[in-house]
């Protein structure tokens, strides 16, 4: 079963249900949801989880999900791998009032229930705190109106180390026997150290060969807590001195906003097919005598201070002149969203990410005239 939020929908995904006569519920579906015990599920979006909560809320899965997608939940639960870490949970009062001085720097906050990068702030050191806690504050209050509680929720904030160590992000599921199996890992690209964007992630022969074993050992031990099968999900971790170490994990979906297929453009697996048809990647065979090209997916989303219904038109073919080599291109066009592409390149230089990073994407924008109404 896929559920499906409308909004941004990958069409590789759809083509997926197609040819294996995947049943498809989308949001909005007057449909009772027939959701078998055992059977396995899949979404595009978070935002579909609330039709879980409201239709199956004993389902193994529903209660999987809520304590995964609750992050300071998930803490405590991944304790039993990670005893160490350190991180608070407040109620946005006790963060305005938090004494900055008695904060481990450096550390990150967070909303407790979140989606993508919304209202992330890493915070190196002191004098940089009440910066950070503002701008949260504010994310908060303008994404009210973009999504639902299910979703992104400002009533508690999670502070919590920062963890050294370069991040990934990792698709994969827990098969039929208990057993992880990984359909991607992406490195994430940063522009600077206050950067928290999704902007770039990629991955190449060189990435899987590194990371995968480890990762593949931390899964293993991680479902020793959760014990459930036929469970996808999308995993972001950083590989840190003191080893793999979750930064947050992504219940019953992908990488967002179809990224998830910048596998099928890497090594030709398409996630959905394999985690429906119970397909493990044979990755001894895709790597061997894989070249070391960089493949990736680009974000665009409109900066933050460009109010989308001020924009009238995206030079796509612009900003496509950026890219040496485009595999994919795909224009978003969503009302709850600010992305209004994702590219899927290759590269042979990494130099090619960096100066990705650094576009200023208003310079693809035209804004509407003052002459203009607004719709």
């Amino acid at each position: 079963m896929l559920i499906l939020d409308k909004q941004i929908v990958s069409p590789l995904l759809i083509q997926t249900a197609i040819n294996h006569s995947i049943p498809i519920y989308y949001s909005g579906d007057k449909r009772k949801l027939a959701l078998p015990s055992n059977g396995k599920l899949l979404t595009n979006s978070e935002s579909c989880l609330s039709i879980l909560e409201n239709q199956h809320p004993a389902h193994a899965f529903t209660l999987a999900s809520k304590l995964m997608k609750n992050k300071a939940a998930f803490r405590e639960f991944a304790s039993a791998v990670n005893p160490s870490y350190y991180f608070a949970l407040l109620t946005m009062e006790e963060l305005l009032a938090k004494d900055k001085s008695n904060v481990p720097y450096p550390v990150v906050i967070k909303p407790n229930k979140g989606y993508s990068s919304v209202g992330v702030y890493i915070v190196h050191r002191e004098s940089e705190w009440e910066e950070a806690v503002k701008g949260l504050y504010a994310d908060l209050l303008l994404s009210k109106s973009m999504y639902s509680n299910s979703v992104l929720d400002g009533e508690e904030i999670i502070v919590e180390q920062w963890i050294d160590g370069d991040e990934y992000a990792v698709d994969c599921y827990i098969n039929h026997d208990g057993k992880p199996v990984i359909l991607n890992i992406l490195k994430r690209m940063f522009a600077d150290e206050h950067d928290t964007s999704d902007r770039i992630y990629y991955t190449s022969a060189p990435i899987m060969q590194e990371m995968k074993q480890s990762i593949t050992n931390y899964l293993t031990e991680l479902n020793k807590q959760l014990n459930i099968v036929n469970y996808p999900f999308h995993l972001e971790v950083r590989n840190s001195k003191n080893g793999i170490v979750p930064i947050e994990l992504n219940p019953l979906r992908f990488a967002g906003a179809g990224t998830t297929d910048v596998s099928d453009h890497a090594f030709g697996i398409k996630g959905a097919e394999y985690y429906f048809k119970d397909m493990e990647p044979k990755w001894a065979e895709i790597l061997n005598g894989k070249d070391d090209a960089v493949y990736g997916f680009f974000c665009a989303e409109l900066p933050s201070d460009i109010s989308k219904s001020l924009v009238h038109s995206i030079d796509h073919e612009k900003l496509k002149k950026e890219f040496t080599h485009i595999l994919e291109y795909r224009e978003i066009s969503a009302s709850d969203d600010r992305t209004f592409a994702v590219i899927f390149f290759k590269s042979m230089d990494i130099s090619e990410i960096h100066h990705l990073l650094s576009l200023d994407l208003s310079h693809y924008i035209q804004l509407l005239s003052s002459k203009e109404p607004v719709i």
